[in-house]
């Protein structure tokens, strides 16, 4: 370390520059470390749900249980949310995306027979994670959600909800969670008869949603290949821990597409979240992005899931069972 000190004739001024050899890696975080950066909110929790009333006044409306798990070896973060068997349900996956520099926040809280995923971005400051979307109402009008989390301390963390109808000039809150820990870490998904969020998959119960069902009826569990139903049977969860690949899947009926959606995430740094439609066939279902330059995927079932062939990342995937 060296020391420089400078002064003017004509003024008293002295400027101390104190010169430190930093190294550059130190000054920005590796992919690795971005990818930690929601590790603060791994575990079981307990929520209060906050909901502000129509004379602005707010209400302990909601209690609920919150479980978040690392997956794809701390690649990606899944929470399941649920508050009982008629309640809210729910449940997200969020990952960092090396191309953006941003998190990638996909969600579905599915409703009686309604199920949909959606997405939004994320980004942290002052260990603050903003979520942002944006979408169309009409013609004149565009609806920007943000999701907010914020006071994170080791047992206990804030979420509150945003919107605004003119371009982010005002906002309007609904929501607050208030989350306290009650466990370090969250049950494991082989630890109890059903994973969260599913009671007796009555919530969808539309013949639609039977194929979902099936997939995981059909299925026996392995160490390779693991299928759960979550949101009460509105979702089939897949989890593939393979010697060559690993990668977590949903699977749902999107009653606003009205169409099958199958949504992929493999375990690599760079790879992304892709989401496909499609229909049910003879042999399976056949699928494809909402992309200009579509990409297609398709699901063979038998008596149980046979293989998963998609156009991934702009490269042929090949998964067999």
């Amino acid at each position: 370390m060296k020391t420089y000190i400078f002064s003017g004739k004509r003024t008293h001024i002295a400027v101390l520059l104190v010169l430190f050899a930093i190294p550059s890696i130190c000054l920005s975080q590796t992919v690795a470390q971005k990818q930690r950066q929601f590790d603060f909110w791994l575990g079981e929790w307990g929520v209060n749900l906050r909901v502000r009333q129509k004379d602005f006044s707010w209400k302990d409306q909601h209690k609920s249980t919150a479980r978040i798990y690392s997956i794809l070896d701390g690649k990606a973060v899944f929470e399941l949310w649920s508050e009982n068997e008629r309640g809210i349900n729910g449940y997200s996956l969020r990952y960092y995306n090396k191309k953006t520099g941003k998190w990638d926040l996909w969600l579905n809280w599915a409703g009686n027979n309604r199920s949909a995923t959606s997405g939004m971005e994320c980004v942290f400051r002052h260990k603050r994670a903003e979520c942002f979307s944006k979408r169309k109402i009409d013609e004149t009008t565009s609806l920007i959600s943000r999701y907010t989390f914020s006071d994170g301390h080791p047992d206990s963390v804030r979420w509150d909800d945003a919107y605004s109808r003119d371009g982010g000039k005002t906002w309007s809150n609904n929501w607050i969670m208030e989350f306290s820990r009650t466990k370090k870490t969250a049950p494991g998904f082989d630890t109890t008869p059903q994973l969260l969020t599913y009671f007796n998959g009555n919530r969808c119960n539309a013949p639609q949603f039977a194929p979902v069902k099936r997939l995981v009826d059909n299925h026996k569990n392995n160490s390779e290949f693991k299928l759960y139903k979550i949101l009460d049977g509105c979702i089939a969860a897949g989890f593939i821990d393979g010697k060559k690949r690993k990668a977590f899947f949903t699977f749902t009926y999107n009653t606003f597409r009205k169409a099958y959606e199958f949504g992929y995430l493999d375990g690599k740094e760079s790879s992304a979240f892709s989401l496909y439609y499609g229909n049910k066939t003879g042999n399976g279902f056949e699928l494809q992005t909402a992309n200009k330059k579509p990409a297609k995927a398709s699901m063979k079932i038998g008596q149980k899931t046979t293989s998963i062939d998609l156009r991934y990342d702009g490269k042929k995937v090949k998964i067999r069972f």
